[in-house]
């Protein structure tokens, strides 16, 4: 009986220890990418904002005079690999900011590959002008606020495949030189492509768009999949070329 008590008291421990082990501050991600080490999580929940743009190795990179102050551009590099899969991220996470006070801006970009699979971000997520030099993997995922990639830069292929995205989605001016993967993603509200540049092609098959989608003076390339669209709320393709052609022709064209 003592033996038995004993061992479901071991039992109680663990499970306790592992309970405690699904919460993880967001200052320990930021520790780890100070010191140079792979960031990996699985099924936990990170609390505080995770601030990407105040790393250790920020640097000044850009001073502009105007009037009475300078707008200076400050930015940080993830030099390491990200990688969370199954995580809930219960506050901001932030790889832009810009400090109206000062008009100071900060920018955080990655290095190596980043991974958000099947993640959960329940507060705003901000990637503006950020640069990705390897993968960057966001499948599955939702964004509970706006999700905000304006002015992005992709060096690989980007996979947004099955995302939902709960409020604006913002990839205005974003650059993605190899052909990136919408399939089956949600927009729920606005989708920004205004200005986006696919010069490689792009996979928006089965994709929904339940608000506005925004494609005024997108450029795309073939190959462009968009099988099995579903355009629920207003469209705004004015401008909008595939290798050069007007899209409503591409469209005649490919039925």
């Amino acid at each position: 009986m003592k033996r038995i008590a004993f061992t479901s008291f071991l039992l109680l421990s663990c499970l306790s220890f592992s309970m405690a082990q699904t919460r993880l501050e967001a200052s320990q991600i930021i520790d780890q990418i100070n010191q140079g080490q792979a960031v990996h999580f699985e099924n936990v929940e990170i609390h505080g904002e995770l601030d990407l743009t105040n790393l250790e190795n920020r640097k000044e990179t850009s001073s502009v005079s105007k009037w009475f102050s300078n707008q200076d551009t400050y930015e940080s590099t993830v030099e390491s690999a990200l990688s969370f899969v199954n995580c809930t991220f219960q506050d901001d996470v932030i790889a832009y900011y810009h400090d109206e006070r000062s008009d100071d801006t900060y920018i955080a970009n990655f290095r190596d590959e980043v991974l958000f699979k099947d993640c959960t971000f329940r507060q705003a997520s901000a990637f503006k002008y950020s640069e990705f030099s390897d993968d960057a993997d966001f499948q599955g995922s939702v964004f509970q606020e706006e999700a905000n990639f304006k002015y992005a830069e992709f060096s690989e292929a980007p996979n947004f495949s099955q995302v939902v995205f709960e409020d604006d989605a913002n990839f205005k001016y974003a650059e993605f030189p190899q052909q990136t993967k919408f399939t089956n993603v949600v927009f729920q509200e606005e989708a920004n492509f205004k200005y986006a540049e696919f010069p490689s092609g792009a996979d928006f098959e089965k994709a929904v768009f339940n608000g506005l989608a925004n494609f005024k003076y997108t450029k795309f390339a073939n190959p462009l999949n968009i099988r099995s669209v579903s355009f629920n709320g207003d469209e705004d393709f004015k401008y909008t070329t595939v290798e050069g052609e007007e899209f409503t022709k591409y469209l005649l064209d490919n039925r």
